[in-house]
């Protein structure tokens, strides 16, 4: 998000700024919104809100990374520019760190620029008005060649002025390539969920396919168990009824029973 305020420092350092108490004191910005709104435009509807939370917390990592850069600069920034800045970060509801590190080194490279060229304007200036060394005459009868004029010096505001749009552009480049970065990442971790979704979906079915292997195999010892009682069974059935002993008597008295006599 660096470059976010580029376009407007120069237009910025010329309009009045909010006082604030302690110009040393730096602010603490809610950053929430911001990295809700990332998360919110990186999200890949496919996944869900895995996604969104994985950019969310990485946004917010950023935030508290560049505020302890921040600490580590603060000094360096004069306290007209920390006013203004501060009053921008926190002017439209959405925070952010990185915003405000970004409009306070476009300040202070600006301001830079114009003492660099202010300098150099009144380098030139006593160069100019300085006495010049008297010429020397040419001899009698000789032709006198014209001089050229000098070339006027380069203007210093227009070089300042390039300066400023291509740090703008290199803070626009910057924002891209931050955005890119940001985009991938939420990718990558989308990708990062799914797999890890898909490997608990085929732990889930091996567990399964165990859990049946298993139940599988009890019900065929059960089977084994009542074909063996069975067996048992019917062999004690047979010991305990054998047909030679007690089945053929009772034959052969049915026999005799519906048996005619010879005689009739």
């Amino acid at each position: 998000m660096r470059g976010y305020f580029a376009s407007l420092v120069v237009l910025g350092m010329t309009v009045p700024s909010i006082s604030l108490a302690r110009s040393d004191d730096i602010p603490t910005l809610d950053v929430r919104p911001v990295c809700r709104g990332i998360a919110s435009q990186s999200a890949d509807p496919g996944v869900g809100t895995a996604g969104q939370t994985a950019t969310f917390r990485q946004c917010m990592e950023s935030e508290q990374a560049v505020r302890e850069e921040l600490k580590s600069k603060w000094s360096t920034f004069s306290a007209s520019d920390k006013r203004h800045c501060v009053t921008l970060a926190m002017t439209g509801g959405e925070s952010s760190n990185t915003e405000l590190i970004s409009c306070l080194e476009m300040a202070r490279d600006v301001r830079l620029l114009r003492s660099a060229a202010a300098s150099s304007g009144a380098d030139n200036k006593e160069a100019t008005s300085s006495p010049s060394t008297p010429v020397a005459q040419p001899p009698a009868g000789s032709i006198s060649q014209p001089t050229s004029p000098k070339e006027p010096p380069k203007a210093e505001g227009d070089a300042a002025m390039r300066e400023v749009e291509r740090a703008k552009a290199e803070a626009q480049t910057a924002k891209e390539s931050e955005a890119l970065a940001q985009r991938k990442l939420a990718d990558t971790e989308a990708t990062l969920q799914h797999l890890k979704e898909e490997a608990a979906r085929a732990i889930a079915e091996a567990e399964r396919a165990k859990a049946d292997a298993k139940a599988a195999r009890e019900a065929e010892a059960a089977t084994t168990r009542k074909l063996a009682d069975a067996e048992a069974a019917r062999m004690a059935a047979e010991k305990a009824c054998p047909s030679g002993t007690k089945t053929r008597p009772v034959l052969e008295r049915l026999r005799g029973l519906f048996r005619r006599p010879k005689n009739d």
